[in-house]
This record gives C-alpha cells, sequence and structure tokens, in this order.
C-alpha cells in the first residue's frame, strides 16, 4: 500500500528531528497546506457550480467564402502601377468604397479588356526576390479579380510604369508589351488563346498605341510615327513623315488613343496638339494649341517663358462621346512637363476651345474620366503640405463638384472602362 502523502511530510520532518527549529517548522507548513488544497479540491469536485465560471458557449459552425463583386459598371475604377511593390487598386466611384486589389510586383503596369471582362497586369518576378531567375509575365484576372492565366513573355521594360508600355487591341485579340532589351521590341499575345504569338523589331522607337486589331503605332527618336501592321504571323514596320520635334518639344509619351476609332491625341511638351488618325495609313488630321484655344499666346521653348503648360505623369483624358478633352495645367517654364497640374482645363476639341476651368483638391500627376452619360472625374492627388497622404478625388466631369474623396490612394496612373 502506497503511504498517504501527509506520512511522507511527517517522515520529511521526522528525518530532520537532528537538524535545526527551522526545517521542523518548513515541513509543517507543507502539511498544512497540503491539507488546505485537498479540502478546496474535495469541495469543487462536489458543487462545480462553485467554481465561478458558466459552462463554454457552443460555437457555431464557421463556414468560410469568398466575397463576390458586384458586376463591373462604367464608375468602376482602377488605380496602381508603382515602382514599389504595391497593387491596383479597385475602387467604386459611385461610393468611393474600396471593392479589392490586385497584388502586383515593383514596376507593374495593367490594363483593362475593352469589353471589361478581364484586367491585364505586365509584370516581373525574381525567384529570390532580388536576384535569381527571371519571369517576365502576363497575368490574366478576371472581373471577380481571380487569377485565370499567366502568359510567358520574352522581356519587358521595367520602369517608372507608363500606360504605353501594355496596351490592348480595341478588339480584345491581341496584346501588346513593350521591351527594351537592349533594343526596342513588342512582344505580341493572343489573347484568345492567351499565348506568345511573335515578337515585333521596333528600332529607334517606343511605346505602343494599339488599333482595333491590325497592328500598332510607336513613336520614334526622329520625330516620326512607327506602323507597325501584322502581315500573316509577322509584323512589318514603316514610318510617318516627321511631325514633331524629337529634341526641342517631344511629344508626351502617356498621349491618348481612342482604339476603337483609332484616333490619338499626341500633345507636345508646350501644349501642341496633334491629332492623327492611326492605322495603315498614318496622318496627322489636325494640329492646335491648348493655349490659343484659351485666347492665350502659344507657349514656346524658351527657358525663360513663364505661361501655363501642360504636366504631370498621365496628365490627360478624353470622354469619347462629347468630344471633350481634359489636361492638367502648371504655370512654368519648358522642360517643366514632369511638373503637376494646379487645375484642369477642359476642352472642345471639336471647335479646339477651352469651355471650362476645373479647380482640384491639391496638385494632380493623373486623371482619367469615365465614358458614360454621367462621366466622372478621377483625380489622383499629390502629397503637399495640407495632405498627409495622397488621394483619389472624384469629380463631377460636367461641373468640376467634388463629389467623394478616397484617401491613402495612389499610383502612377487610372484606367477606366471603353477607353
Amino acid at each position: 500500500m502506497r503511504p498517504h502523502p501527509a506520512s511522507a511530510c511527517c517522515r520529511y520532518v521526522t528525518s530532520w528531528q537532528g537538524g535545526s527549529h527551522r526545517t521542523a517548522q518548513i515541513g509543517r507548513k507543507v502539511v498544512a497546506l497540503w491539507w488546505l488544497w485537498a479540502g478546496w479540491t474535495a469541495a469543487l469536485a462536489a458543487n462545480p457550480a462553485s467554481q465561478g465560471s458558466p459552462e463554454p458557449a457552443i460555437l457555431e459552425t464557421e463556414t468560410s467564402d469568398v466575397a463576390v463583386l458586384p458586376p463591373p459598371g462604367p464608375h468602376r475604377v482602377l488605380v496602381g502601377s508603382s515602382i514599389e511593390t504595391g497593387g491596383v487598386r479597385v475602387i467604386d466611384g459611385d461610393s468611393g468604397t474600396r471593392q479589392g486589389e490586385i497584388f502586383t510586383s515593383a514596376g507593374a503596369n495593367f490594363a483593362i479588356d475593352p469589353n471589361n471582362s478581364y484586367y491585364y497586369v505586365a509584370e516581373t518576378y525574381w525567384s529570390r526576390g532580388n536576384r535569381g531567375k527571371r519571369d517576365d509575365l502576363l497575368s490574366i484576372y478576371d472581373d471577380q479579380l481571380k487569377l485565370v492565366a499567366e502568359v510567358t513573355l520574352p522581356g519587358r521594360l521595367i520602369s517608372l510604369p507608363k500606360s504605353p508600355t501594355l496596351a490592348v487591341s480595341g478588339d480584345g485579340r491581341w496584346a501588346y508589351v513593350y521591351n527594351l532589351q537592349p533594343a526596342a521590341s513588342v512582344a505580341v499575345v493572343d489573347l484568345s488563346v492567351r499565348k506568345l504569338a511573335t515578337v515585333a523589331e521596333i528600332p529607334g522607337c517606343g511605346m505602343v498605341y494599339a488599333w482595333k486589331s491590325a497592328g500598332f503605332s510607336s513613336l520614334c527618336a526622329d520625330g516620326t510615327a512607327a506602323t507597325v501592321i501584322r502581315r500573316g504571323d509577322k509584323y512589318t514596320v514603316s514610318h510617318s513623315e516627321r511631325f514633331f520635334d524629337a529634341e526641342l518639344d517631344p511629344v508626351f509619351e502617356e498621349s491618348l488613343v481612342d482604339r476603337s476609332a483609332e484616333h490619338a491625341f499626341f500633345i507636345s511638351y508646350t501644349g501642341i496638339v496633334y491629332e492623327a488618325q492611326l492605322g495603315e495609313h498614318f496622318r496627322i488630321l489636325k494640329e492646335w494649341s491648348l493655349q490659343q484655344a484659351a485666347r492665350l499666346a502659344p507657349a514656346t521653348t524658351s527657358a525663360l517663358e513663364y505661361t501655363w503648360r501642360p504636366g504631370g505623369y498621365h496628365f490627360a483624358a478624353y470622354h469619347k462621346a462629347s468630344g471633350r478633352l481634359f489636361v492638367l495645367m502648371h504655370v512654368g517654364t519648358h522642360w517643366s512637363h514632369k511638373q503637376s497640374g494646379t487645375e484642369i482645363w477642359v476642352f472642345d476639341t471639336q471647335r479646339q476651345q477651352r469651355i471650362k476651368r476645373l479647380a482640384i483638391p491639391a496638385p494632380s500627376d493623373a486623371i482619367t474620366v469615365s465614358q458614360d452619360a454621367e462621366p466622372l472625374l478621377y483625380v489622383l492627388t499629390s502629397r503637399d503640405a495640407g495632405e498627409a497622404e495622397n488621394q483619389l478625388a472624384i469629380l463631377n466631369a460636367q461641373t468640376g463638384e467634388v463629389l467623394r474623396t478616397v484617401r491613402g490612394v495612389s499610383g502612377s496612373f487610372a484606367a477606366v472602362k471603353g477607353f
């Protein structure tokens, strides 16, 4: 039979009878504590309710799910592209709420399918973060932001994101990804089968301005436009006549193209607008000045002339149905084309007249406009002394009224359905 624990304690004390009086006292305290613990345990066993805590609640079974986005409407806007790792924010312009986000690599670019069914991201990853095996991809997401396919690319230009480094044809069949390794070329992806179709060489030229179907245009260092046409499985390149001065007054890379009509607005640093018809036979349709349209003297290339000029990154937007052109403007000298805009000028492109000046909450680098009958104007404002963070201001495009503001949103440009 096992001895009672108390007996062990007593034996412990007895074994130290020849020791100090303090050792005997410790032994008696151990015995007392043991009896106290035994009595408390017996009381709890006899009356569980006396423990003072209720019976644990039975939790309901949790069911995991995936949120479903509402169908993309005309006021859904995608904002993103940065030299840093981040994502493309999907925002509902009517409420100003963030509906979701597409994760992207640093320096990624994105474009929207003309039918608003898919979102395309041109991006680059390394197997060890900043080194290792390099993978250049065209990632394809559906309108629920689910990754549905990846197409491996032979390369792509990695830089501060510019929207013309990725373009989708007006019929949604072809994607064009600009590359510079080291010669200029364009990777052509057949989106109907989601495979690389070919690579088109465009020496001396840069950026991609897609047509409705058969090819694309590019701007060249000699002041011409390259016309790149699909001939079977290959692309042929021809050049227009020189229409801008690439050294003294270049045109913005972020110039605008209506892919469905193959109509382009190439705008120079001084504010000259070259309206062009793209396609197999490139031609300049009109040439006019933003300043003259506002009844001002046209800007010159003088470094001492201080006047209103276009500026920013994605500095202009075009509403196709009304023919209105929105341009970020600032006061500066020549070569101040990267300076943020302090207001937006609205032009009637048919009459070549400025019809409005819109105030904006803070200096802006990028704008875009929805393509519906009640358009919203999206303005990415820059951080300044009065703002702690970048913002997306959403304006009524007809009146300029600020309808709502989404804080903490930044990016090189924004994109909407239909343009």
